[in-house]
């Protein structure tokens, strides 16, 4: 059991035919985001935050070292389930083949919402049009603990097993691609991603703050050619 091939994904992703859910596919993918971070509207009773961006959360920048030098888009993301601290996307434009389509579309935006739709509206459309029919991905084991009518807790044990691609597939998919394509270590993955980052000396939480922010850490090993 495992993740559908990354180019089937981008594939699927490059047909959609309305602009914006297609841009907004791929911000959540480039991401390896959760789609709360890239939407900008929640619908009632919605028990998650829409932190999507603004058009100005994208802005072009040089990555410099020794005589490497490319120039860079960064995303400023507001990280969900972790009160929204910012953590810095870097993507290089002459190796990512979305990361200009996608700084244009934000261009047009400037301090307005780029996607000012919920999550709801996004995930409807990819059912409706079928985005990703056919495609799978893998859920790890795991254990549910429920509480009975007799108050008492029953723990459920889910074994691993496949689920229909969805939205947030798309984070577990590019994380596979970081890690596997990009050689993306757990300090790069939790510094792109916005995960926390733990070690047998654990970090501070502002220390955490500050490792979001180190895109230069990671870039390097973007710059390899798609195949």
């Amino acid at each position: 059991m495992s993740l559908p091939n990354i180019n089937v994904v981008r594939g699927r992703i490059e047909k959609v035919f309305e602009e914006d859910i297609r841009c907004c596919l791929m911000t959540a993918y480039l991401y390896a985001g959760r789609i709360s971070e890239v939407v900008g509207k929640a619908s009632p009773g919605d028990n998650t935050v829409a932190r999507g961006p603004v058009g100005v959360d994208a802005r072009l920048d040089f990555y410099k070292n020794g005589n490497v030098e490319e120039e860079c888009v960064i995303f400023s993301v507001k990280t969900a389930k972790r009160e929204g601290i910012i953590r810095n996307v870097a993507l290089p434009l002459n190796f990512e083949p979305w990361a200009k389509k996608v700084y244009d579309y934000f261009k047009d935006f400037r301090e307005k919402t780029v996607f000012p739709f919920t999550r709801q509206k996004v995930g409807s459309y990819v059912r409706e049009n079928k985005v990703f029919a056919g495609l799978e991905y893998p859920i790890e084991k795991y254990v549910v603990v429920k509480k009975t009518l007799e108050l008492k807790k029953e723990v459920i044990q889910r074994e691993r097993h496949m689920r229909a691609y969805n939205l947030h597939a798309l984070r577990h998919s590019r994380a596979s691609e970081l890690i596997e394509y990009y050689g993306f270590d757990g300090f790069n993955l939790a510094t792109y991603g916005g995960w926390l980052y733990r070690t047998a000396a654990r970090t501070s939480s502002v220390m955490d703050r500050y490792l979001s922010l180190g895109w230069q850490s990671y870039f390097p090993k973007l710059l390899k050619r798609r195949t």
